[in-house]
């Protein structure tokens, strides 16, 4: 009957009462939040830039080692190519320091992906040239990881001069939430094109990815700071001299890290931790995938997901509640975590429960990384800056290439599922060691 039903004015007012008082409200609330997160424009696009770019860096890690696996058979030979990703952390990091701190930073992130983006071409050309071997992939993992040692203090370094202080822990949550999504994002892109494309053609998706960072850096407009440079004081030195210069600056660098009580305990800590965790990350995980549960390529990259699944959840209980918890007890829990939500590894039966485990160890990850970034921003002044980032990046990186080739050799002995169940009583140790003798880095807000 046509009369039947709410009368339209009545719902028309019901329409406009919820309008008014629900989606207009959260509307704005949700519009401030975001706001409050991406703070800037210089931060929107450095995110942007590197949500693409790690995307397919993440495809890039699981087509390296998965081809590596698939040319050699050999869990050494993947070790070493893993190795070589991580070398030049070792050679390279010190000097990278100085460069973030005495260079315009912009321009050395703008280096450094436009020789990612024609470095990893390399790989395809080579297949197409038909010279595809373990040992151009140790070279290209190697000019890869040269490029990031520059990149990454510089980046760290920069983002002091793109937001306020008070915004540094959320733009850092931020940035982490790049390297999350991409965890997330590339591996679902590397599973949906393997069986389309195969191996290969990954790796010129991942070239793309890194020219599409270049142009959002080289948009950039940086708040500059007070860091002497040659440059700016219009002296032209000698190469001898410039050598000079840098190996004394590396030296009040190192000075500065050893004498201060809160740098110290981290790197020492940090240094042990990784030296221990990050070869079964890297190296276990697709031996496991492959050995254990008779995986394939998808597999693995499905558990990469998964692991950034966890630290998206991770970051987002940061962002929301971090700001109440002091940063060196959250830095030094999140390496107890980090540590045991490997021990359930041993303990799976399938790869469905992989996955769960996966989810939880991954929520540790933002603990760490997050409030490690945070400390060194506001601890260090803005002319150390990138040598403490070069340092961390020692720490983390190069301890990654010793352990993951050592990881490799000991797989060639026993099981992974046992070697998780070794490293994670191991790595939990390392926090609880930082917990009981770092006092100055545990009491640090």
């Amino acid at each position: 009957m046509s009369g039947a039903g709410v009368p339209p004015n009545v719902a028309y007012r019901w329409r406009e009462l919820v309008t008014r008082c629900i989606f207009l409200p959260m509307s704005a609330i949700l519009t401030r939040k975001l706001r409050s997160v991406f703070q800037t424009r210089d931060l929107s696009l450095l995110w942007a830039g590197q949500v693409i770019s790690m995307s397919g860096d993440s495809i890039y890690q699981i087509a390296l080692l998965w081809l590596a696996l698939e040319l050699t058979a050999s869990k050494a030979i993947t070790g070493l190519v893993a190795m070589s990703s991580y070398l030049p952390a070792i050679f390279l990091s010190l000097v990278a320091g100085v460069v973030a701190d005495r260079a315009d930073r912009r321009r050395v992130m703008l280096y450094a992906d436009a020789v990612r983006t024609i470095a990893i071409f390399g790989i395809p050309l080579a297949s197409v040239l038909g010279i595809l071997s373990p040992w151009v992939l140790v070279i290209n993992a190697f000019v890869i990881a040269s490029a990031a040692a520059f990149f990454n203090p510089a980046k760290d370094s920069i983002i002091p001069q793109l937001v306020p202080q008070s915004g540094l822990l959320r733009a850092n949550g931020l940035i982490q939430t790049s390297w999350q999504l991409a965890i997330l994002t590339g591996p679902a892109i590397a599973g949906g094109l393997l069986s389309v494309t195969g191996l290969i053609p990954l790796f010129a998706f991942d070239s793309a990815a890194y020219a599409t960072s270049f142009l959002t850096i080289w948009l950039l407009r940086a708040r500059p700071e007070n860091v002497p440079t040659a440059a700016q004081s219009g002296q032209r030195s000698s190469v001898v001299e410039r050598i000079r210069e840098g190996s004394g600056e590396i030296k009040r660098g190192l000075k500065f890290a050893a004498g201060n009580r809160v740098l110290l305990p981290l790197l020492l800590i940090t240094v042990a931790d990784n030296l221990f965790i990050m070869g079964p990350a890297i190296v276990g995980i697709p031996v496991l995938v492959r050995e254990t549960y008779n995986g394939s390529a998808s597999d693995y990259a499905l558990l990469a997901m998964a692991f950034a699944v966890g630290m998206l959840i991770g970051t987002a209980g940061l962002l929301i509640w971090g700001r109440h918890i002091a940063k060196g007890k959250m830095l030094l829990w999140g390496m107890v975590f980090d540590g045991l939500t490997f021990i359930p590894y041993f303990f799976a039966h399938n790869l469905l429960e992989m996955t769960v485990y996966s989810v939880i160890h991954g929520m540790a990850v933002p603990l760490l990384t997050v409030s490690r970034a945070s400390l060194v921003q506001e601890v260090v002044p803005p002319e150390m800056r990138g040598r403490m980032f070069s340092l961390i990046s020692l720490a983390v990186v190069g301890m990654s290439a010793f352990s993951s080739g050592f990881t490799g050799l000991v797989l060639e002995v026993i099981t992974a599922p046992t070697l998780f169940l070794i490293v994670g009583v191991v790595g939990g140790l390392c926090g609880v060691i930082g917990l009981l003798f770092a006092k100055q880095l545990r009491k640090q807000n």
